[in-house]
């Protein structure tokens, strides 16, 4: 956990917590203000955060202590009391501190909400590529708030253009049923993550066109940008293409040239590319450019009609 995310995911939600639990403010409309801010504040750290570390379950438990510490107070009439504004100065300065801090959960919040709306474009949908289990969206959605790859979209910027097709992506972790992800504090060895290892599944029937193998799977979160892709298969799923990335190398078992039907597997998930830990990236175009295959039309993707967005979970069964 690097210390932006226990500041922002953990102390600062916990902060706030206590803060409404233990100095509410006095006045209706300073309570109100008060509550407001930090509702927004967690509502945008929730939504816009990935929180695959703590967990994806930790904001929905921050929401039901918030609704209980509300509850409690005004239960035993604690609060807010008589009176619009009765706080102390240092207890408005506080507020209005809360109220700025709000406002800029509540800028995240939009973004992420509005991230989860399928834009009226081009779509298409795959069956999971993956076996039965636990899944977890770390990167996926319409809005760059939520999808770091939509800025590859940009068309000033030449050296996205190789890689516009996966502007759409999305990046997945498979989770255990508490959410956890890796074994130990911030291990290196890939293979200490939950991810590593699982097998990919063509999600689709089709052709393989195009295998990339032999690229060395990285030591977190170390990254080769000079292999942004790593180890990726190619599905030809007939009037587009699915990309299955940074698999683990020396793992893929099909060939360019062979012919796959949905379930069949591919290769195995893994940190080859430009990976920061692993994780599998699957992204759907139209067209597989010769010299630069990731660089056809990007499109949106849906898994069994799910148009999933960061922090999304999807759980497969047998």
């Amino acid at each position: 956990m690097s210390w932006m995310v226990m500041v922002t995911q953990v102390l600062l939600p916990l902060a706030l917590l206590a803060w409404m639990a233990f100095y509410p403010a006095a006045g209706w409309l300073a309570w109100g203000v008060q509550l407001i801010s930090v509702t927004a504040v967690l509502l945008g750290i929730g939504l816009a955060a990935l929180w695959a570390v703590p967990p994806f379950w930790v904001p929905y438990a921050y929401g039901f202590v918030l609704l209980l510490i509300v509850a409690t107070h005004l239960l035993r009439k604690r609060t807010p009391g008589p009176g619009l504004w009765r706080a102390s100065t240092a207890s408005s300065i506080a507020i209005i501190m809360a109220a700025l801090l709000g406002s800029f959960g509540g800028y995240l919040g939009w973004h992420a909400a509005k991230g989860r709306m399928l834009p009226e474009e081009a779509v298409v949908d795959i069956a999971p590529p993956f076996p039965p289990g636990h899944y977890l969206i770390a990167h996926g959605g319409s809005t760059p708030m939520i999808n770091v790859h939509l800025k590859t979209l940009n068309p000033t910027v030449e050296r996205f253009r190789p890689w516009r097709g996966q502007s759409k992506a999305l990046d997945i972790f498979r989770i255990t049923p508490l959410g956890l992800h890796k074994n130990g504090w911030k291990p290196t060895d890939p293979a200490r993550y939950t991810t590593f290892g699982v097998p990919v599944l063509s999600p689709c029937s089709g052709e393989v066109p195009l295998v990339v193998d032999g690229i060395e799977d990285m030591p977190v979160p170390k990254m080769d940008r000079d292999h942004m892709a790593g180890n990726y298969v190619a599905i030809n799923c007939g009037d587009f293409f699915v990309i299955l990335a940074h698999l683990r190398q020396g793992s893929i078992t099909v060939a360019a040239g062979a012919r796959v039907k949905t379930g069949d597997i591919l290769g195995q998930m893994g940190n080859s590319g430009n990976s920061s830990e692993p994780h599998l990236h699957v992204h759907a175009q139209r067209g597989l450019p010769e010299k630069a295959p990731l660089a056809g039309m990007p499109l949106w993707l849906t898994i069994d009609n799910r148009f999933l967005v960061r922090n999304d979970t999807l759980h497969v069964v047998p």
